[in-house]
This record gives structure tokens, sequence and C-alpha cells, in this order.
């Protein structure tokens, strides 16, 4: 066969996961040592096939399976990896994996359960503060170092702790030093909520009660992975599970001075107001919204037992995730012989939007319940163990997954992670009409070559590879899927007239020669200026495609731009700041952006009315202040925001521009235009399209009051309020990202009958 050349042109399905994923867990001490007891480990794949390999220190472990894409696999430890020590061990658990997987940890035994979500390696911190269930049975947490060679760790106690012999009571501090893959665990007769822990380097965490005994229920281990104070939120929907009603949820504050507003399901309202470390414990008897002026973290004990399938199921413990809604597909598994639970919490305004493994959800075996637009279903899974996955088109969402049996239960939440793998690709088992396939994503690119030509060519697949030899490809079904990142592997960045390249070449080399006999040249392609505008109007719509990356905008309410705006409708007063940020989610450090266009007006119509905030790059209103950002992916800029005459909210429109460092000149280096030069930037190459996208709204504290002010100081014009207040009306929940799902691909789809979708 002689060698063979392609060359492949194509745009980009957008994606924003990573690739290679590494995981920190731990198996703290259940109240039965014995063979019955394990802690068993379940993997999935998404877009690719994966090597994972479990290790532990000692006693000595590892285990490397390799899983295929879109699948699952199962690693158990026995007891004897169980966290007993008074002391430091080398016992923490580490998953390592070549490609994207998520991992659940399942306490086993016959007579108690509970599981975890594993926490990737992104997501881990350094601050966290602990809860427990209250007193009774033994409460327990652990650190672990799966990352650094050593760490530092800090521990300020909250109740009491007896360590190495030495009592240590409230604001008691303990230090200690963890080697790489160590761990140590804590335990403790009392309430230990509200303990502190700093470290000098990222460390994981863990929580629960070796034996904790809810009303009526007999000895049961209750285990979490807890997450760092940076992934705390502001806001929550807590909805009972199973029709509860005196299940208990824990709220800690991280910071002085926190106010917490509780808004019941009949309008009441409650406030507290919690200094740092402290939390208050509530019985949940309906559903509830919580909002904090300073982020928080909510615990979930259900202890109740005596509704459901069986009336003798033991308590488990979960996180509760804010309610900045991000994500609107996942990935989860159930565990066999149980009667297991799924619980969606979004904004959805249709149930029918939701589909679970491949399939519009069943409501004939859900409990729908509502409090101010944000929406929670209960589904009943029945006896299922195993992956599954749910996704929605239009909304993001959280979930909750839970299962209950004769003296056990297990439970667990996704949906507070920043860091998450994407959808599956198209399934790629069969062979598809065009043999060789190339989809550009914003961190790199897939190519996939039918295994025939492989082996006609008398290679395997491990003889296929990129620029670099060590960037090999890995079998699935039948095709070898290679990845092709755009800063490694021998990639190159090409600027050939005013256009973008990424090029590498996929190699099928005689093992131990230079003899080529696939040599297949990829490229994928981004204009030197690509325009994205987003627009806001009434209808939700915060997932759509366009271009190559993703883009997303956040706004915040300060200047730090640590706190996001996150639900809404959002209330701001008269005079106020908004900011925002924009974003471009890709690898390539060397992509920049500009804010072309920002207008506002007071109806959802394009009016004569509307006023110009940014025209050309350049900044039209005298409040708008710009932040020196040293990633030119980003733009950050804020404004006094104002109002018009009669109207109380004020939409805004963006145009976003992207650019290339290796295109000089480009709009993006350009900045400010003024009119001579507007004819450079309305080029027919700079503009791809317009997205939309809306949510919300933000409006008006004291608006009434206000307006009539405005009154009677005679009306004044437009200008006099620039500097004043602006709200913008029906914005994203968090960040609106410009994303396109598998799911919308020509030809795949996990909605029947949905060739239309584009």
């Amino acid at each position: 066969m002689g060698t063979m050349y392609l060359l492949l042109l194509f745009t980009g399905v957008l994606a924003g996961g990573q690739a290679q994923r590494h995981f920190v867990t731990a198996f703290l001490e259940n109240y039965d040592r014995t063979s019955a007891t394990t802690f068993q480990l379940y993997i999935i794949t998404y877009n690719n096939a994966a090597s994972v390999t479990v290790t532990v220190a000692q006693p000595s472990f590892n285990q490397t399976v390799v899983i295929e894409r879109d699948k699952d696999a199962l690693v158990t430890l026995s007891y004897d990896y169980m966290i007993y020590e008074k002391d430091i061990s080398s016992k923490a658990v580490i998953v390592t994996s070549d490609a994207n997987i998520s991992v659940y940890a399942f306490y086993t035994k016959n007579n108690t359960a509970d599981a975890m979500v594993c926490l990737p390696q992104e997501e881990l911190g350094t601050e966290y503060y602990i809860f427990t269930p209250g007193t009774g049975g033994i409460n327990q947490f652990a650190v672990a170092n799966g990352i650094n060679d050593a760490v530092s760790v800090n521990i300020t106690v909250s109740g009491t702790i007896i360590f190495n012999g030495t009592y240590y009571g409230s604001k008691d501090k303990i230090s200690i030093s963890l080697a790489y893959q160590q761990v140590i665990q804590f335990q403790s007769t009392s309430d230990l909520t509200g303990t502190r822990i700093s470290s000098s380097a990222p460390v994981a965490v863990f929580m629960g009660n070796k034996c904790f005994a809810g009303p009526g229920t007999t000895c049961d281990v209750l285990v979490e992975q807890l997450y760092p104070v940076q992934n705390w939120g502001r806001y929550f929907a807590v909805f009972p599970l199973l029709n509860h009603t005196s299940d208990i949820i824990d709220i800690i504050a991280a910071y002085s001075d926190t106010r917490i507003f509780i808004e019941g399901s009949k309008g009441n309202t409650t406030q507290y107001n919690l200094a740092q470390g402290s939390h208050v414990k509530l019985t949940l008897q309906d559903r509830i919204l919580v909002n904090s002026s300073k982020p928080i973290m909510i615990s979930y004990l259900i202890q109740q037992s005596t509704t459901g399938p069986v009336p003798d199921y033991d308590p488990f413990l979960t996180t509760v995730p804010p309610i900045d809604f991000k994500r609107n597909y996942y990935k989860f598994v159930t565990y066999p012989d149980y009667y297991n639970y799924l619980l969606i919490v979004s904004q959805s305004s249709a149930d029918t939007d939701f589909f679970l493994d491949h399939h519009p959800l069943n409501l004939n075996n859900a409990f729908v319940s509502e409090l101010n637009g944000i929406k929670a279903i209960e589904v009943s899974l029945g006896k299922i163990g195993g992956q599954h996955e749910i996704y929605n088109e239009a909304s993001a969402f959280v979930i909750y997954v839970y299962g209950i049996y004769h003296g056990v239960s297990y439970g667990y939440s996704v949906g507070q992670e920043k860091s998450y793998p994407d959808p599956p690709l198209p399934n790629a088992t069969e062979e598809p009409d065009n043999p060789v396939v190339l989809d550009c994503l914003p961190h790199g690119a897939v190519y996939q070559i039918p295994l025939r030509l492989v082996l006609d060519a008398q290679l395997s697949v491990q003889d296929i590879h990129l620029e670099d030899p060590l960037c090999q490809a890995v079998e699935q079904g039948n095709f070898a899927i290679i990845n092709v990142p755009f800063n490694s592997c021998g990639s190159r960045v090409l600027d050939e007239d005013g256009k973008i390249f990424y090029v590498n070449t996929v190699y099928g080399t005689i093992p131990d020669t230079s003899i080529h006999r696939i040599e297949v040249p990829v490229q994928c392609e981004m204009a030197g200026n690509e325009t994205l505008g987003i627009n806001f109007h009434p209808k939700v719509t915060d997932v759509v495609s366009q271009g190559h990356y993703n883009i997303s905008l956040k706004l915040y309410e300060g200047g730090d731009y640590i706190k996001p705006i996150a639900l809404y409708p959002f209330e701001i007063d008269l005079p106020g700041n908004i900011y925002v940020e924009f974003q471009v989610d890709s690898d390539d450090k060397d992509l920049q952006i500009i804010t072309e266009n920002c207008k506002s007006s007071p109806t959802l119509e394009d009016t004569a009315q509307s006023y110009n905030l940014i025209e050309h790059g350049c900044f039209l209103d005298s409040t708008l202040h710009g932040y020196l950002i040293t990633d030119n992916r980003q733009q950050r800029f804020s404004f006094h925001v104002f109002k018009f005459d009669d109207f109380q909210e004020v939409y805004l429109a963006c145009n976003v521009v992207i650019c290339h460092k290796s295109s000089v000149p480009n709009r993006c280096t350009q900045g400010c235009l003024n009119r001579r030069h507007k004819r450079n930037i309305h080029s027919p190459e700079s503009k791809l399209g317009t997205a939309r996208l809306s949510q919300g709204p933000v409006v008006f504290k004291k608006a009434e009051h206000q307006h009539q002010q405005q009154h009677d100081n005679n009306t004044l014009p437009l200008s006099s309020f620039v500097g004043a207040l602006c709200v913008f009306g029906l914005m994203s929940v968090a960040v609106l990202i410009l994303q396109k799902r598998y799911y919308q691909k020509q030809g795949y789809s996990l909605l029947p009958n949905t060739s239309n979708i584009h």
C-alpha cells in the first residue's frame, strides 16, 4: 500500500473537558472491619477509552483497568485499606487516568452503606470546614495528600478531639505534615462541625460518622468528600428527599457577618447572622430557598425512614449544591438491589426537556414540586444498578442520586464541581460514509481512522502517532482514535492569508524504523477575527452553537471578581456598579479577545432609544472602567449602571471579537478605532454570527420611589442617568457558554427524530 495523504478541514464542535485526570480519595473507618466491608470505586469513561490506575502506598495496592469509551469498570479495595490508625498512615487512594473519567465511591457491607463523589485534583483546595451529623456515634474526618511531596496542614478544632494522647478543645490548633499518599483521620464523640482545615497546598478532605444511629435506625456509616471553600455558593434550593418532613440540614459559614435568608414555601422568611465557622442546624419540613450574603456550605442528613418502598432504611449524608446551574449533562451510578432515585433541581420550564438514558423522562414514576421558579423532579429508577446519564437540551441543573433498602441506604449529589468531563462524542462503532473524521475542538482535535486502513497497512493501533511519537492512538470500536492537542505533540500554528491553522500530522510508522505507511496532514482552521454576538431576549436559550470556542460571560457583584451573580431576579440599589467578564475557554494562550460593541435599550426591541456603551472598541460612557489582565483571553470592565425614563428594566447586547496573536495586525490589537476606521472592522471576514442567550431578570430596588423622584426632578434626559444605574433583564444564572453538545450534531442525538437540530 502506498503512502496515503489526506487534508481534512473541519469546523470544530465545542467541548470544555480536560484530558488526564487525577483523583485523591480515602476509605474512612467503618464500625465493622471484616471481609464483608469493601470500598468500591465505580469508574466511568466519556469520549475516549481510558487506562486507569488505582494505587495505595501501604499496604501496597496497584491495579490498572482499561475501559472502553462510554463504559464503566469497578475496582474494589478490601477492608485492609480502611483507615483505623490513630496517627498518619499511607492509605490515601490515588486514581489516575489518561482520559476523562468520573469516579464514584461506595462503602458497602451487608447492613450499612453510603456513597460519595470523588473529586478530581482540579476541585481540591487549601481551606475546608468540617460538618458532622451531630452527637451520637463516632464523628470523623480525614485529610489526604495525593498531589505534592509534602504539605503542612493546620486544624482549628470545633468540639473536642483527643490526638496522640492530647486533648484539644474548641479553637485549639493541631499542626501536622503529610507526605505524598499519606492520610490522617480524626475521631470524636462530639460534634466537629465548624472545624477548619487549612493547608499549604491542595488536599482532599473527607467527613462522616463511623456508626450513626438515626431515629428508629441502627448503627450506620456516613461518608462524604468535602468541597473547599472556593467551591461554596450563595444561593441554594433545598427540596426534601422521598417527601420527608423531618430531615436535617446544616448551614455553615466561612466568613464573619454572613447574613442568611431562608424563604419557605408559604412565603415566610427567616434570617440568621453567622460568624466565621459557625453554623445553624434546621429541620427540613418543606422545600426552601436559601440566599446568603457570603459563600456557605449546606449539608443534608436524611434520617427519616418511614416513607418509600421499605420502612426501615438507614440515614445517609450529602452536600447541597448551589443553584448557579452550569451543567446540562451528567453520568451517574446507582447501586443494584436498592430502590434507586434521582432528584433533578433546575429552572427548566418543561419537564419533557429531560432525557434519561436516551429516552424522554418518564413522569409516571416522578414526583414534581416547585418553589419560585425552581423545580425539583424526583424520579424512581427502581432496582437498576450501573451507570446512567441525564440530559436537558435547554437548561442546566444539579442532581442527587440515592438508594434505600432494608437497613441500608446511600446518597450523593453532583453539580457543584467547576471542572467536569464533556458529553460523549457521536458513536464511532460503525464506519461512516466518510471513512476518516477530524473534529476540531477548543482544546485540540480528535482524529479517527477506520481500523481496516490501519490493518491494510499491516500496522497496529500503537503504530499510529503524531509528530511527537509518544502521542499515540487508542482503539475504540472499529476505529483508531488519536487526540491532537494544539499546544503539544508537535502541533504548530500557521498564519496564512489572515487565517490561523493548527497543524500536525498523523503517521502510521513501521516499528523501529522511520518508514511511514500512513501520513495524514491534519489542520484546524480559525478565522483571524471571529465575532460572537450576545443578546439578551425573553426566550431562555442558554446553550447554542457558534464558532470554534467556548466563550463565557459572567457578571460579578464586586471589582474583586470573586462573587458572580448567580441567582435571578437580582436586585440592585441606585446607584451601583456592574462588573462584566468575557472569557475564551481554550488552551491556546495566544488567543485574544476584545469587546467590539455594547449597547443597551429599555425594551426587548432594538429601538432608537438605545444607548451605546462601547462602539468599535471605544469606551463611550465616562464611567466605564477596564481592568488590566495578563491573560489576553479575558476582558473585564465595569460601569455605573443606569435606567431610562419610565422603564424599570434595561437590556444589554455585546459583540465580542476573538483573534489570534499570530495574525497581526488584528482587530484585538487595534483596540479603539475612530470613525475613519469603521469600514475595516465591518468586513465580512470579521463576523461569524450572533448567538442569543438569556435568563433572569434583574430588577431595581425601590423602583417606584426612584421613578417618582425622577419625575420630581423634571424627568432628566437619558444622558443624565449615565453613571446612575442600569439593570440587565433576563440574564444568565451563571456562565453563559456558547457550546455545541454532541446531541446537537447531525445524525446522532438522544432525542428521537431530531435531525433538524443545529
